[in-house]
């Protein structure tokens, strides 16, 4: 029979969870700090990935390279709540400890077991020592509440970082519904769209953001000139002068969302008289070819990029 579990051989898989379940049923300190442990090592896990994120995809990610990265960073993530961790770990079991709320409730919310109760927990009679023995129930404690509440800030002061895709299908999945309309309004392939957008963000995972750490939502790079009245990002990129790479401080369009940023590009395309050849390219190569001699960027390779960009296996099936 197993009653005690190593924190640093967990992965939350289906018997690794099924066997901290049993544990923390037995209500022992040790089991409190186990579940609290697995949550400490599950926001580590999500941290890794957001910095991964941010370095962006090789030329040599597949699925593979992916999932043992993955793994991998799982057990990073094991191995770190399991020793000293952050410190997220022992301030869970003071906030358990003092709402009394047993291991077994928390067990529960592990994820991939059953969904927190937001109704609360069940009540139990326990001994106040009153006279004769009297028994009073717990008050009803919000599950749900109860254990995320702790990890409430630190969640939302990640939130950019944890914005963008973790992988190009998922960058895919989440802005084709845009491409395809703005594809429409141009007459050109979703395909094409989303290859510029994932060249100029670097498939989602080097936005652009404000001074306060936000996402500008602006995808395509474009530029705010004397005439933008919005908002605005001032960041450090890349220019060509005569086919010489240096390094700016630009200022660059801001939005408020992805749809708002979406439609302004497809404004900027229809309004532009430069990027009146581009409109209707029925073909990705000529689409980007017709950006570059509009002078969208100065990268003198831009439509070769782009094209490269296209045959990605996540985009290829869109063309």
């Amino acid at each position: 029979m197993i009653t005690t579990l190593d924190s640093s051989g967990l992965l939350l898989g289906n018997t690794s969870l099924d066997q901290l379940k049993f544990s923390a049923k037995q209500n022992s300190p040790e089991s409190l700090k186990l579940v609290a442990q697995q949550f400490e090592a599950l926001f580590m896990n999500i941290l890794t990935k957001s910095m991964r994120a941010g370095s962006g995809e090789s030329l040599v990610d597949n699925d593979q390279t992916r999932l043992y990265t993955e793994l991998l960073d799982q057990q990073y993530s094991q191995r770190i709540s399991g020793g000293k961790g952050l410190g997220l770990a022992d301030a869970m079991v003071q906030q358990l400890t003092r709402n009394q709320v047993s291991p077994a409730a928390a067990a529960e919310t592990i994820p991939g077991g059953p969904l927190p109760i937001q109704s609360g927990l069940a009540t139990k009679a326990f001994s106040q020592g009153l006279p004769g023995g009297a028994q009073t129930p717990l008050p009803i404690v919000p599950k749900y509440e109860t254990i995320i509440k702790p990890l409430s800030e630190p969640v939302a002061s990640n939130a950019a970082a944890l914005a963008a895709p973790a992988s190009s299908q998922e960058f895919v999945n989440r802005f084709l519904p845009h491409a395809t309309a703005v594809g429409q309004e141009l007459g050109v392939k979703p395909q094409a769209i989303l290859a510029q957008a994932a060249l100029e963000s670097g498939w989602g995972k080097r936005q652009i953001k404000l001074e306060d750490g936000s996402l500008s939502h602006n995808l395509f790079g474009i530029k705010a000139n004397a005439n933008w009245e919005g908002k605005v990002a001032s960041v450090k990129t890349t220019e060509y002068v005569q086919g010489v790479a240096q390094q700016r401080v630009e200022r660059f369009r801001a939005y408020d969302s992805y749809e708002e940023a979406f439609r302004d590009y497809a404004g900027l395309l229809k309004s532009a008289p430069r990027y009146r050849d581009v409109l209707n390219s029925t073909e990705t190569r000529d689409f980007a070819q017709g950006l570059q001699k509009a002078g969208y960027a100065t990268d003198p390779n831009y439509a070769a990029k782009i094209a490269r960009v296209a045959e990605n296996s996540s985009l290829r099936g869109l063309a």
